[in-house]
């Protein structure tokens, strides 16, 4: 980058950073008193063995990562709670190899999630979470066996980025 370009990009950012803008993932609307939270087993209302599992404990992993917090499975002792339910999973194919096997997939997931203080306070809440991506299947035959629970973890992972992300900022379609 050389100096003409370089200065503009540069005052774009100062301005930016003087008009209030955050970046995603910043402490946000956490209260500074929480420094303990519960990650409460999300309840499965799909029939998806493990996905309720799998969830949980995505959502914990970004948390503590996220959130920078110490996370707990029971609400005793907790300074928050964050609790929810899996209502849908639906998986749709986008595309076929030339075998016929689907190899592009649309995965949708919505959940009821919410986050409380200790004194039942409503910290976020959203009652149809939902978190929709693509994904690709491997090419390789030998992985076919394994990928849908791979995906699990996937589809998991991702959810749980997005929804503590969402959580940080305050988008909880209360």
């Amino acid at each position: 980058m050389n100096r003409k370009t370089a200065l503009p990009f540069l005052a774009l950012l100062i301005t930016l950073a003087g008009c209030g803008y955050h970046l995603l993932g910043g402490n946000g609307l956490l209260p500074a008193s929480i420094k303990t939270v519960a990650v409460l087993p999300f309840q499965r209302r799909v029939p998806v063995l493990q996905l309720d599992q799998r969830v949980t404990e995505a959502v914990t992993r970004e948390v503590a990562r996220r959130m920078r917090v110490k996370v707990k499975s029971t609400a005793e002792g907790a300074d928050a709670v964050i609790s929810g339910a899996i209502t849908s999973y639906r998986v749709a194919s986008l595309s076929f190899d030339s075998a016929g096997r689907a190899n592009r997939y649309q995965v949708t997931m919505s959940a009821s999630v919410k986050m409380t203080d200790s004194s039942g306070k409503v910290l976020y809440e959203s009652k149809k979470y939902r978190f929709s991506e693509i994904y690709e299947r491997s090419s390789m035959a030998s992985s076919y066996l394994n990928e849908e629970v791979v995906a699990y973890d996937v589809v998991a992972r991702d959810y749980a980025r997005a929804l503590v992300a969402s959580i940080l900022e305050g988008g909880g379609g209360k």
